[in-house]
């Protein structure tokens, strides 16, 4: 386990796997946050000390796959209230790495698959649009996080790209059923 003085390595978080990457060439397999701080989990026990400079790389392949996910869940999320209505809720994100998205929505009616589909269709068409994304610091509370596209706007500390171009096609799985009344929705890069 190892503590930085400063770093750019996410941790995990709101379902968001913690990045990986390397410290001084030692490979980070985790990064957690744990009472305030932010823990770099190290594959082998590093032979560095307090005082140490640290070259830092994350993984960035699996950072930006994730990054492009995350803004998707954010679109697919509004969407589905659009498309669906009062009979879906947002339930929960479970599980963000650089594979997929998941989130369990609430439904009131069986899932319409061709509503599903059009969640997809319009997410590819907003994505092809290349908006600004943004993510910043709430004035009225710098410790909040706002991701911001469009007139869509929601609080999220995670990682996003600067465009939804960025994302690229997505396609929409229905996952594994959690329970009743509820849907499983994976979002995948295409």
């Amino acid at each position: 386990m190892v503590e930085l003085e400063d770093t750019y390595f996410f941790p995990r978080g709101g379902g968001q796997v913690g990045d990986q990457g390397t410290i001084n060439g030692i490979k980070v397999v985790d990064t957690v946050y744990e009472d305030g701080r932010i823990i770099h989990v190290m594959e082998n026990e590093p032979p560095f000390k307090t005082g140490d400079l640290a070259a830092c790389a994350i993984d960035w392949d699996k950072r930006y796959r994730r990054m492009r996910l995350h803004s998707a869940s954010h679109i697919v999320h509004y969407l589905m209230g659009e498309v669906f209505g009062n009979d879906c809720k947002a339930a929960s994100s479970g599980l963000l790495d650089e594979e997929k998205e998941r989130t369990d929505f609430l439904f009131d009616v069986s899932l319409d698959r061709e509503k599903l589909m059009e969640v997809e269709n319009r997410t590819n068409s907003i994505i092809a649009q290349d908006l600004e994304i943004r993510s910043y610091r709430d004035e009225a509370d710098p410790e909040t996080l706002v991701w911001e596209m469009g007139n869509w706007k929601m609080l999220c500390c995670g990682t996003h790209p600067r465009r939804s171009g960025e994302i690229g096609p997505i396609r929409l799985v229905r996952g594994k059923k959690p329970g009743k009344g509820r849907e499983r929705i994976e979002i995948h890069l295409a």
